[in-house]
C-alpha cells in the first residue's frame, strides 16, 4: 500500500507539473527565447539546426502537426519532458534504494535546484530533453547491472543515440562512462560483454546522418565550434593559461547545489539525518569522474562562462546518490512536507507571469509581436519576410503560421529555403544592411525599446 501511495504522489506531481507548464503560456503575450527558436526551426525537418542537434525540433515538429502551431504545442512538449524526468528519476531511485519513501525524497529534492524549477519548468528545450536522456541512461545502466539482456543493451544503444541527438553535452556523460569502465569491475562486465555491439550498432545508426550533416561538405562543425567558443567565453581569456576556469566552475556548482547542501547541513546539525557509510560503487565513481571531466574541459579550454543549466542535466541523477547515502528519522513525514512544498513552488511558478504583468515588472513575454506582423501583412505581404533573429522569427511565425519565415542569424538555411524573388528584411542595426535608406521602421518596440528598420530587395 505504501508503495502505491508514494507512486501516486509522484504521478500527481508529474500531472500537475504538465498542466502548470501548459497553463503558464496563456498569460504570455510572446514566446520565451527557446520556444521562439522552436517555433522558427520547426518549420523544417533538417538533420541539424545551427549549433544544436535535431531531436528536440523533430519532436516539436510532430507536436505542431498534432496540436497546431500555437503556444500549447510548445509548452506541452516541455511539460511532458519535465514530468517524464520526475517519473523516471523516481523509477531509477527505486531500483537503487529499494525504499519508496526515500525514492520519493529524491524527486522532492529537485525543488531545491533553482535552475531546474525555474528554467526547466518555464523555458528550456534541448536541456530539458537532455535531463531526461541522462536520467534514462543511468536507469539503463542499472538495468544492465542486474540483467545483461539483448533488450537492455538495445535500450542503452537507443538512449546513447537519442542523448547525442538531444544535446551535444551528452558527450560529457559518455566520456565519464568510458573512464569509469576502466576503473570499475561492474562497469567492465557490462561494456566488455559481446552484446555491447548491439548498443554500439544501434546508436551509430541513429546518429550517423546527423554526424554526416555536421562534418559534411557544408562544414557546419565550424559554426558549432564558433558557437561553443562564444558560449563558454574562450575569446575573453586574454591572460594566458590560468586556474580561473576552475573557480568559475566551482561557482557554477555552488549555485546549483547550495540550497540542497544548506538543507542537508541543517538536517545534520539538528540530528534529523545521518550519513551512511558506503563502499565506492560504480555510481559514486561516476559522480567523482563527472566532476573531474567537466573541470578538465573548462580548464583546458579556459572557459570564462559556466552556466548552471549546463551542469544540471549531468548532476541531477546524483540526487539518488545523495539520498541513498543518508538515513532520515521520519521518511513519511518528510515526503508529506516535501510533497506540499513542491506543489506550492509549482503554484508560484504558475502565477508568476500574471503577477509580473499586474505589477508592471518588465518581461519580454509581456510584449506581443502583433505590431511587427501587422505592418508586414499590410505593407509587405507579397515579400519573403526575413527577421533579425530567431526570437523575432519564431514569434512572427506563431502569429502568422501560414507562411515560411526566415531569420538572418540562421546559418543552417539551405539554398532551397533561401530561394525567393523579393524580400523584406527587418534589422535592429541598419549599419549591417547595404541599402542606405530603410523603407519603413518601428521605433521603440518591445521590452528593450528596439528600433526596427525595414529594407526591401
Amino acid at each position: 500500500m505504501g508503495k502505491n501511495v508514494s507512486l501516486n504522489k509522484i504521478t500527481v506531481l508529474a500531472i500537475l507539473s504538465l498542466l502548470a507548464v501548459t497553463f503558464i503560456t496563456f498569460f504570455k503575450s510572446a514566446l520565451e527565447l527557446e520556444d521562439a527558436e522552436q517555433a522558427y526551426y520547426s518549420q523544417w525537418l533538417r538533420w541539424g539546426y545551427d549549433d544544436q542537434p535535431p531531436l528536440y525540433t523533430w519532436l516539436q515538429y510532430g507536436f505542431n502537426y498534432l496540436f497546431g502551431i500555437g503556444k500549447i504545442a510548445f509548452s506541452m512538449l516541455r511539460g511532458l519532458l519535465f514530468a517524464g524526468t520526475l517519473l523516471l528519476l523516481y523509477q531509477f531511485s527505486v531500483l537503487r534504494i529499494k525504499d519508496t519513501d526515500k525514492s520519493k525524497l529524491v524527486v522532492l529534492l529537485l525543488v531545491l535546484v533553482p535552475v531546474f524549477i525555474d528554467f526547466t519548468f518555464r523555458r528550456l528545450s534541448h536541456t530539458s530533453l537532455l535531463c531526461l536522456c541522462v536520467v534514462a541512461s543511468y536507469y539503463s545502466i542499472q538495468l544492465l547491472k542486474a540483467r545483461k539482456s539483448i533488450s537492455n543493451y538495445l535500450l542503452l544503444g537507443f538512449l546513447v543515440g537519442v542523448g547525442i541527438l538531444s544535446k551535444y553535452n551528452y558527450v560529457f556523460f559518455l566520456v565519464t562512462f568510458a573512464l569509469v569502465t576502466l576503473w570499475d569491475k561492474e562497469m567492465r562486465a557490462i561494456v566488455f560483454n559481446p552484446k555491447i555491439l548491439v548498443s554500439i550498432l544501434f546508436s551509430v545508426l541513429l546518429v550517423a546522418p546527423h554526424i554526416y550533416w555536421l562534418l559534411g561538405p557544408d562544414e557546419f562543425q565550424t559554426f558549432l565550434a564558433s558557437s561553443v567558443e562564444e558560449k563558454i567565453g574562450i575569446e575573453e581569456a586574454d591572460f594566458g593559461f590560468t586556474l580561473l576556469p576552475i573557480l568559475i566552475y566551482a561557482k557554477g556548482l555552488f549555485a546549483l547545489i547550495f540550497p540542497i547542501f544548506l538543507v542537508i547541513g541543517i538536517g545534520y546539525f539538528t540530528k534529523y539525518l545521518s550519513f551512511n557509510k558506503q563502499k565506492l560503487h560504480w555510481f559514486a565513481k561516476m559522480f567523482f569522474v563527472q566532476l573531474l571531466v567537466l573541470g578538465l574541459f573548462f580548464l583546458i579550454f579556459q572557459s570564462q562562462k559556466v552556466e548552471t543549466r549546463w551542469l544540471m542535466p549531468l548532476f541531477i541523477p546524483f540526487m539518488v546518490l545523495l539520498i541513498e547515502s543518508n538515513s532520515f528519522k521520519n521518511n513519511q513525514k518528510l515526503v508529506l512536507v516535501g510533497f506540499w512544498i513542491f506543489i506550492l513552488v509549482i503554484g508560484i511558478q504558475t502565477i508568476r507571469t500574471p503577477i509580473e504583468k499586474l505589477l508592471n515588472i518588465p518581461s519580454s513575454v509581456h510584449f506581443g509581436f502583433e505590431p511587427v506582423v501587422n505592418k508586414l501583412k499590410v505593407n509587405y505581404d507579397e515579400y519573403q519576410w526575413v527577421l533579425p533573429n530567431v526570437t523575432y522569427a519564431g514569434n512572427v511565425r506563431l502569429l502568422y503560421p501560414e507562411r515560411t519565415i526566415l531569420s538572418a542569424d540562421d546559418y543552417s538555411l539551405t539554398a532551397l529555403e533561401l530561394k525567393h524573388e523579393r524580400e523584406v528584411e527587418i534589422t535592429i542595426n541598419p549599419s549591417n544592411v547595404k541599402q542606405a535608406t530603410p523603407v519603413d521602421s518601428l521605433i521603440g518596440f518591445g521590452k528593450e525599446k528596439e528600433n526596427l528598420y525595414f529594407f526591401v530587395n
